[in-house]
């Protein structure tokens, strides 16, 4: 009995970011619109956001890579900042919408940042891994 219960406490930790959020996200490099959207219907885009190229291990010793967050919401005129944490793995964004601003190419470190002049949704992804795919949605 007193191992049914340590597993249960080990299963309940182990669960604890499991689904069920709030759906938004914390932690660095997770973005700017982290926080609830204001009272009263506001949307709780930004002028700015940030998302990072992330490297993680899918637990049986393989790299997968993301964009964190995958979607971010910022105002018109607003910008995007993509920074690469993955080491040396070359990233890139190329955009699938038509009127986003120029593709960022490869780089395997630093930053780069877009601006989004005109409302709509952009979608994204990186063109070396097909799984890293995210959008911007600009009010």
């Amino acid at each position: 009995m007193r191992i049914s219960y340590v597993l249960l406490a080990v299963m309940a930790m182990g669960c604890g970011g499991c689904g069920g959020g709030d759906g938004y996200t914390t932690g660095p490099g997770t973005g700017t619109n982290t926080t609830p959207p204001p009272a009263g219907g506001g949307t709780g885009a930004t002028g700015t956001a940030a998302v990072a190229m992330h490297q993680s291990d899918d637990g049986y010793g393989y790299a997968t890579f993301s964009f964190t967050p995958q979607s971010v919401t910022i105002t018109k005129g607003g910008t995007v900042t993509w920074t690469n944490e993955a080491g040396t793995t070359a990233h890139n964004v190329t955009f699938t919408t038509g009127g986003a601003p120029s593709d960022v190419g490869n780089m395997t470190s630093g930053n780069a940042t877009r601006t989004f002049n005109t409302a709509g949704t952009y979608s994204y992804h990186c063109t070396n891994h097909s799984t890293m795919t995210g959008t911007v949605t600009v009010q």
